[in-house]
């Protein structure tokens, strides 16, 4: 009788939450979170990426990322494009900042300074100055779908489209009616941008900058210095820079800064070698290795809020530091770069068979809808990935759908969340809706025709 009272007891301060339930998922508790452990289990005969083919990667990433610059009208932000942003929160005003709903003058006073009768009135180049943002709208308050909730919600800004470094070329299509926000376009996307958050830009500045030199750097959070020691910028993995020369154990790189007439002006910056290197750092599984680990741990950040990453922001910044271009989307990065593998309609256990025998490890990509993850290699039998991730699906006795939050990047197996007694199992694990693999290694351009 008293082993029975001492169950109900246990069971009673379970369902009451006094025993809580560990802060992450297993995978995350269990397996390293240090990529260099991996290593040994990685490690095979041949180069992953070889030389030259590396070097035209590289070259096929300075093409597009300067590309706006050789433009001479929008690519990304076709007017239809920008009106369907605003028709589209008009149909859904949603929820801001102080959790109530945006009044319909909102938008209107967004769409009155917008002046979209007049678009395009700029058609200029320019340079970021500092780290920004890309907004769907030019405002920099929020829009939540929902007032509550961990996937409608906070963090989830609908209005945040992309964060953007400091010395990234633009192109200007639009300025709006108060000269506060200009509609840019960046290589990979566009949005609505302070103006003060970046310069116009001559030929010669051009001229310049697109010097085919380029710094890239290694370690989060790196500031850059001028000379005399004064704060310039602060960089971060991913981030570039043309690259001026390397001396006593520091590396003289170019920054972006703007004149009082608001056109960019070059200043000389310095940050510690061991920090960047010149583009494109050569690929090998270590460095690899020391790279993905300068992010682990980082905080998920949708969009790039906050100044973290989201998992294609991270996929992306991993692979500037070795010359490999990438869009900005999880979908586009597995359909428009190397070799993509079509993974639907095959089982858990093919799936994972195949990502094993055919994946490059740190060069292979996989996608399901919405999320993308990084391929590292196999250990114990297990496919092994490198993703930022905001959380596992769950749903209560009640159907209470909510997540199990992990919002950091971590390394897991395939089915992370797998023990957890609430998964929504309906929704399915990472494995089961994996759709596809992208080898960025594959040289599509030496591949025969199909």
């Amino acid at each position: 009788m008293n082993r029975m009272c001492g169950l109900a007891v246990i069971f009673f301060f379970i369902l009451s939450g006094c025993v809580s339930a560990p802060e992450t998922v297993q995978d995350v508790r269990d397996l390293r979170q240090d990529h260099a452990a991996y290593l040994t289990d990685i490690a095979g005969g041949g180069d992953p990426l070889p030389a030259a083919l590396q070097a035209r990667l590289d070259e096929d990433y300075n093409t597009i990322y300067f590309s706006v610059w050789h433009q001479s009208r929008p690519f990304h932000a076709w007017e239809e494009r920008v009106r369907r942003d605003f028709a589209r929160y008009g149909l859904k005003p949603g929820y801001g900042e102080n959790k109530r709903l945006h009044p319909s003058s909102w938008l209107k006073k967004m769409q009155h300074n917008a002046a979209l009768d007049d678009y395009p009135n700029a058609l200029t180049r320019g340079i970021t100055t500092r780290n920004t943002n890309l907004r769907e709208l030019p405002t920099n308050s929020p829009h939540f779908t929902s007032a509550n909730g961990d996937s409608s919600a906070w963090p989830f800004d609908n209005l945040q489209r992309s964060s953007v470094p400091a010395g990234t070329p633009v192109f200007i299509s639009h300025v709006s009616a108060d000269k506060a926000w200009a509609l840019v376009e960046t290589s990979f996307t566009y949005g609505w941008m302070p103006v003060e958050d970046f310069a116009r830009v001559n030929e010669d500045f051009v001229k310049t900058w697109e010097s085919g030199r380029y710094a890239v750097i290694l370690r989060d959070s790196t500031s850059v210095l001028d000379r005399n020691g004064r704060f310039l910028v602060k960089a971060s993995v991913g981030h570039l820079f043309p690259f001026t020369a390397t001396q006593d154990g520091k590396m003289q790189i170019s920054v972006a800064a703007a004149d009082q007439n608001h056109q960019a002006v070059i200043r000389q910056g310095v940050v510690p070698a061991e920090a960047a290197a010149a583009k494109p750092l050569r690929f090998t599984p270590a460095n690899a290795a020391r790279i993905a680990n300068e992010m682990i741990g980082e905080p998920y950040g949708w969009g790039g809020l906050y100044g973290n990453r989201d998992c294609s922001a991270m996929t992306r910044d991993f692979f500037t530091v070795f010359g490999i271009w990438l869009p900005r989307h999880s979908e586009d990065q597995v359909k428009e770069a190397g070799a993509t593998i079509d993974l639907r309609g095959l089982s858990p256990e093919e799936k994972e068979r195949i990502i094993m025998e055919k994946g490059v490890p740190y060069l292979s990509l996989l996608w399901r809808k919405g999320h993308v993850m990084l391929y590292i290699g196999a250990s114990k039998g297990r496919a092994l990935i490198f993703h930022n991730i905001w959380g596992i699906r769950i749903k209560d006795l009640q159907g209470h759908e909510g997540r199990k939050i992990i919002g950091q990047a971590v390394i897991t197996g395939l089915t992370p969340g797998r023990e957890l007694s609430d998964m929504d199992t309906a929704a399915g694990s990472l494995l089961d809706n994996i759709a596809a693999m992208n080898i960025l290694s594959a040289d599509v351009r030496e591949a025969p025709a199909p």
